[in-house]
């Protein structure tokens, strides 16, 4: 709704920057990833060469027992001594050297490992947000597809007990409220339905905007008979007001209709039976759903 060349044009330069910021991030991380790999082989380098230094004193410190066995005067026992103590002084500065080279490469190993963390995190926003409806911060059409695709796995998984309800609601009277009221208040109702019914549900169900006026529900392991009292409750709960506009109550109610996902048949032919479903209800005088 409102559609025009520059407001496509607008949302095709908001996605190729997004690509781009997504390529641009991916890059860093591998990058960082990688560093990462080579301070971590630095690390277990030295450890290696420690090792092979500490092993050659310990076979020295069994000549030297070997020696001290064998000597037959204090000339002798003083020269196996002194060999010790040069030896166990080689050590020691060794263990120094590369205790403080470990710390040096574990600091750097932390910074990296966390700019990691941090590259991936933005990676998840950007993902999220190419997922999200801007104005009700519920999923959009992408954002219902990956959720979908996720529900069907889960369902393969879980074998023929698995079941999918899917919902179509709309808002009743959508164009008079916004004649009346205004776009702005149009958009507060979006919102407003949106987070009620979002909080009404389970943290399993997802909730998009499909377009316009327009909401989409999937409720994993839900038969459409059950769906179908689910929405009926919302619709019962949401006839007190929703928000307030310039000092007034605004009642806003929506139809809907349900469906049950059929075998792997895709989202769109759940969707056409749902919307066959939701104009029923409002043929039926609105504000009520039904099921098919």
């Amino acid at each position: 709704e409102g559609l025009n060349v520059r407001s496509v044009r607008a949302a095709a330069d908001l996605l190729a920057n997004a690509r781009k910021r997504q390529a641009a991030l991916r890059g860093e991380r591998n990058q960082a990833r990688d560093a990462l790999k080579e301070l971590i082989q630095g690390m277990l380098g030295e450890i290696g060469s420690f090792a092979e230094h500490t092993g050659r004193f310990h076979d020295n410190v069994g000549r030297h027992a070997e020696a001290i066995a064998k000597a037959d005067s204090l000339d002798s026992l003083a020269g196996v001594v002194h060999q010790m103590l040069h030896d166990s002084s080689e050590v020691q500065v060794l263990v120094q050297q590369t205790q403080g080279r470990l710390r040096a490469e574990q600091e750097r190993a932390g910074a990296a490992q966390l700019r990691v963390r941090e590259l991936e995190g933005e990676l998840r926003r950007l993902s999220d947000e190419a997922c999200t409806d801007a104005l009700t911060q519920v999923a959009n059409r992408r954002g219902l597809a990956q959720a979908f695709g996720a529900e069907r796995a889960r369902m393969q998984r879980a074998g023929a007990g698995a079941g999918l309800a899917v919902g179509l609601i709309d808002i009743d009277n959508f164009k008079k409220l916004n004649d009346s009221l205004g776009h702005a208040a149009g958009d507060v109702a979006l919102q407003r339905l949106a987070a009620e019914v979002r909080a009404r549900l389970r943290p399993q169900d997802t909730v998009a905007r499909f377009g316009g006026d327009e909401f989409v529900l999937l409720l994993p392991d839900t038969a459409a008979a059950d769906a179908q009292r689910v929405l009926t409750r919302l619709q019962r709960e949401l006839t007190a007001s929703l928000f307030m506009h310039d000092r007034q109550e605004v009642f806003v109610t929506f139809s809907a209709g349900v469906t049950a996902l059929r075998g792997d048949e895709p989202l769109e032919a759940a969707l056409e039976r749902a919307d066959e479903a939701l104009y029923e209800a409002k043929r039926n005088g609105k504000n009520r759903t039904c099921a098919v």
